[in-house]
């Protein structure tokens, strides 16, 4: 093998980078930066609140002591009283000191606990969906108010011409081919969402084959049937499936007697074609 042949090869069996599998990677990536920023967040507002907590309780013990000296007590009192304020006014800080740093400490870090593992779950889980699910842009839904009702209701009966216009086949053609494949299994299933009747697949199935160009195309047909594609899909399957069954009793030579009112047809067609030619050529 040589080395061009190698590199076509490589390239052939490298793998490609999916819609999920981008969405995965930026979704870690937003988790990785927000856990980050949420982080630095929280210690600033701890530094903030232990420098604002502080401060405060400072203000709070030289409002004391002055609400105190403006009383003008006497000499012992004054000093014993200025003695045990200091030290519960010390005791009390400490105290006080020691359980709001011991709450906020508990609190942070139960919290830097829970927060990581709240996260870590929200991001399995939006991986989860982003791997299994099929659509990830739902689009909203197509309504379908089709003409196939009008053909097998009104134009069966009341404008038949219009009916083998349109499905290529009499009435009576129809109705023998329903009955036909009408028992096959494959329009019979256990799903709880039932099939479509057979001689409804059987009128998709005849316009979907019964046309050529864009006129036969699933999306034109579904148009018309007021179906969907996968509908369309689906029915012409299932008719191809039964009418196949039928192969052996449906599909033989035709006898000796056809075969000469063929012969016969085939060749007043060619006369006329060439006295048409003829006459033109003169």
């Amino acid at each position: 093998m040589s080395k061009g042949q190698g590199i076509f090869f490589s390239m052939l069996t490298m793998p490609t980078t999916s819609k999920w599998i981008c969405l995965v990677e930026e979704v870690v990536e937003y988790h990785v930066w927000r856990k980050r920023a949420h982080t630095l967040h929280m210690v600033s507002e701890f530094l903030d609140d232990l420098s604002s907590s502080d401060a405060q309780a400072n203000a709070n013990i030289s409002e004391s002591l002055s609400s105190l000296s403006l009383s003008s007590p006497s000499p012992l009192s004054a000093s014993f009283l200025s003695s045990s304020i200091s030290s519960s006014s010390n005791s009390l800080s400490h105290h006080l000191d020691d359980t709001y740093l011991g709450h906020i400490s508990s609190d942070s870090k139960d919290f830097e606990d829970k927060l990581p593992q709240r996260w870590d779950t929200q991001v399995q889980a939006l991986v989860t969906f982003l791997l299994t699910s099929w659509i990830l842009d739902a689009c909203p839904p197509v309504k379908k108010l089709g003409q196939l009702v009008l053909y097998l209701s009104d134009y069966q009966c009341d404008h038949p011409h219009l009916f083998q216009k349109r499905l290529r086949v009499s009435l009576l053609i129809f109705n023998c081919l329903v009955e036909l494949i009408k028992d096959h299994n494959i329009f019979h299933n256990n799903s709880h969402c039932p099939q479509h009747p057979p001689h409804v697949q059987l009128a998709i199935f005849l316009l979907h084959v019964g046309h050529y160009g864009n006129a036969s195309s699933p999306e034109y047909v579904a148009q018309w049937a007021g179906v969907s594609v996968g509908t369309v899909i689906n029915a012409t399957y299932h008719c191809l499936i039964a009418f196949l069954a039928l192969h052996d009793k449906v599909v033989m030579m035709p006898p000796e007697e056809e075969k000469e009112r063929a012969k016969e047809y085939m060749e007043r067609i060619d006369t006329l074609n060439r006295h048409y030619m003829h006459n033109n050529n003169n």
